[in-house]
């Protein structure tokens, strides 16, 4: 049962529906902080994910523990040809998290929840060491906050 769970919490399409939901309640609760927030988001996590999968990933170049691991240790994941520091998951999430808990303050038990979570499935399921994971969550962080900057710029010159 707890692999069926880490699993469905690892596949980002599982994502895709609520958060297409999330960003469309956001945009019509809140408007001009909404739209500022979907762009801000768009930039911070694009950039995150493209940096610590091209740039980190492969510049590192660390093996990832299921290709270290002897098979019958490997849970129920296939394991990634990619390089494992830093977890894109753990950069990815932590920016979202990071960035909705600055722009909306009553989210942040949520988001950082739901962050840490998808953290702990990565090391769960074996495809990632802990530090890998530590690594995504201080530099997705950072990327949040740069879109929480970013946001308070766009902020500034949408129209009400």
């Amino acid at each position: 049962m707890m692999d069926k769970f880490m699993l469905f919490v690892t596949v980002k399409e599982n994502f895709y529906l609520p958060g297409l939901i999330c960003f469309l309640a956001l945009l019509g609760t809140y408007k001009k902080r909404g739209l500022a927030f979907l762009i801000a988001a768009a930039i911070a996590i694009g950039l995150a994910d493209a940096i610590g999968h091209n740039i980190l990933k492969e510049g590192i170049q660390r093996i990832r523990p299921c290709h270290v691991l002897p098979p019958d240790i490997i849970g129920a994941v296939s394991c990634s040809n990619s390089f494992s520091f830093p977890s894109n998951h753990a950069v990815n999430s932590f920016a979202a998290a990071t960035l909705l808990s600055l722009c909306f303050r009553n989210t942040t038990l949520l988001v950082f929840a739901l962050a840490l979570i998808v953290c702990y499935a990565r090391v769960y399921l074996k495809v990632h060491y802990p530090s890998d994971v530590f690594g995504g969550m201080i530099f997705g962080s950072a990327m949040g906050y740069l879109g929480y900057r970013i946001y308070g710029r766009i902020l500034k010159y949408i129209k009400p």
